[in-house]
């Protein structure tokens, strides 16, 4: 008998159960590994609806700190509106120079008085008031009108502008000829007065009047709210409904990482 030979395969066959021993750990290790992967998994699900509730939370806290509530936010256009306003009542309505009448000095008669009624809305976000101006006094040396017929005013000084009139103060005299760098910066406070009326419309509320109230008998009216689990589901804040979904995830994959391992432990 060949005792090298069976000597040489006991040595084999130990050597092939130290393998499979190896083996056995090495697909234990794989497992695990897996295993871990999975928590990592689960652990990133737990925390991505947490993240975004908190983000959620950081943008509502930002946009209350930097824009206020829509009542504050309504309060500051009105102060900026009304301030563009009165900037433009000073430059439109800026003295002129009068001089007394003589008996001696011709002068056209403007009547009745300076200019008509009423006045054009002008649309502030769009009108040039340049385009609009009307130099309707200059080949007059002097002009004057029912209203003041001892006071004589230069022709050249003066001006009409059908996109300012809105803004005329006193009516009873004429208004000043404004040159190009005060009819641009009327331009720049049309159209802050234009966004801020747009902005206040957008924000506040429409009058109680206009709101639709719908009766408990109207059966034209929205769908009626869902009951039961769907109804209950829909009542949870969104937050919470994005943490909860999450939550039963993670548990979905603890359930099915505890299966696999213990299944392989069985194999």
């Amino acid at each position: 008998m060949n005792w090298k030979r069976f000597g040489g395969a006991g040595k084999i066959t130990a050597k092939t159960a130290g393998e499979n021993r190896g083996n056995g750990r090495g697909e234990y290790r794989r497992r695990a590994r897996r295993g871990f992967g999975w928590l990592v998994v689960l652990a990133t699900f737990c925390w991505w609806p947490l993240t975004l509730q908190a983000q959620d939370t950081a943008a509502v806290a930002a946009t209350n700190t930097i824009a206020g509530t829509p009542a504050q936010q309504v309060a500051a256009l009105q102060l900026e509106l009304t301030n563009a306003w009165q900037q433009v009542i000073r430059i439109v309505n800026q003295p002129v120079r009068a001089f007394a009448r003589s008996e001696n000095t011709p002068a056209s008669v403007y009547s009745p008085g300076w200019f008509h009624e009423g006045a054009s809305i002008p649309d502030f976000n769009t009108v040039d008031v340049r385009k609009t101006q009307e130099l309707t006094y200059a080949g007059q040396e002097y002009v004057t009108s029912d209203l003041n017929p001892t006071m004589v005013f230069l022709g050249q000084e003066l001006e009409f502008n059908s996109m300012t009139k809105l803004f005329y103060v006193n009516r009873s005299l004429p208004k000043h000829r404004l040159n190009e760098a005060e009819m641009l910066e009327i331009n720049r406070l049309y159209r802050i007065i234009g966004h801020c009326q747009s902005e206040i419309l957008r924000l506040q509320p429409p009058p109680e009047a206009e709101t639709a109230v719908a009766s408990p008998d109207d059966t034209n009216g929205a769908p009626p709210a869902p009951t039961g689990l769907v109804g209950n589901i829909q009542r949870i804040p969104r937050e919470k409904r994005i943490l909860y979904g999450g939550m039963a995830i993670g548990v979905l994959i603890v359930v099915v990482v505890a299966g696999r391992v213990l299944k392989g432990r069985a194999g």
